[in-house]
């Protein structure tokens, strides 16, 4: 362990996936985790794998009441990873518009629900860090995951705004962008996709659902590599605006940058046949 005693992390989504990984990779580093989500049971059995590190917290991040219930109670809170987060697949117009909503709610207004109720204190410390779990797909979309891409751009902007915001009270603010790693998120999205096949997009349709459950979570790294980012977001002197990883999506957002959106369209269609 290196560093003992370097803060108090509220980790959102902690039960399982991304979270959990982040939640014992950062207490091994030396973090008491403030492990939260909206069932008790997972949050316990991490507890129990990190005895006196992780303390289990719940609470819904859609749910303004419950969050502001528990939170001001938890101070203090030196840091947060936003991770919580759900996926939404399907065509643009497969997608009914409660599923949009709920994506939403999730994805970017519980990101805003944890901030509005961690910003006041770390305010008055003048001090802390906030890490926001984006996606590769916040900036590169392929077809059928419009509804997810969209809200992972809206936490985009919302983390550049924030970060603009909370600078002048020494508070850091960061996002990851993550690719596929090996968690059962993949397997979320596989059963979106089934309830959203419209008919309309038939083999187009298919075709990446079968690439993304051959070559998207199963075949990618542990959930460990966003981890690793996460704490380099909340221990490097000056934190980036953005990490991405694994190493492969550095190179995908890379290539975004430099190439014209046509190309690009057709590499995303060659990469899906392929």
């Amino acid at each position: 362990m290196r560093g003992a005693g370097r803060g108090r992390v509220l980790v959102t989504g902690a039960g399982t996936g991304i979270g959990r990984a982040c939640a014992l990779y950062l207490a091994e580093e030396g973090f008491h985790i403030l492990a939260s989500g909206r069932r008790a049971e997972p949050l316990e059995k991490l507890a129990a794998e990190k005895p006196g590190q992780v303390t289990p917290v719940q609470f819904d991040v859609t749910d303004p009441e419950s969050i502001e219930a528990v939170v001001p109670g938890l101070s203090p809170i030196d840091h947060v990873v936003n991770n919580a987060g759900i996926a939404v697949m399907g065509a643009i117009e497969a997608v009914p518009l409660d599923e949009w909503r709920r994506q939403f709610e999730t994805n970017v207004f519980g990101v805003a629900n944890v901030c509005r109720a961690v910003l006041p204190q770390m305010r008055q410390r003048g001090a802390g860090r906030i890490v926001n779990i984006g996606s590769v797909t916040g900036r590169l979309v392929p077809p059928f995951q419009g509804v997810y891409g969209s809200s992972k751009h809206a936490l985009e902007g919302l983390t550049d705004a924030l970060r603009r915001e909370v600078a002048p009270f020494g508070i850091g603010v960061s996002l990851i962008r993550s690719g596929f790693v090996n968690t059962s998120f993949g397997d979320q999205e596989q059963e979106q996709l089934k309830k959203h096949r419209m008919d309309a997009y038939g083999e187009h349709h298919d075709t990446y659902s079968k690439w993304h459950h051959e070559q998207g979570h199963k075949v990618a790294p542990e959930p460990v590599v966003v981890a690793q980012a996460v704490e380099r977001a909340l221990t490097d002197a000056n934190p980036r605006t953005r990490y991405s990883c694994p190493p492969k999506a550095t190179r995908l957002i890379l290539l975004r940058a430099l190439l014209p959106a046509r190309i690009v369209d057709g590499m995303i269609e060659r990469t899906i046949r392929s």
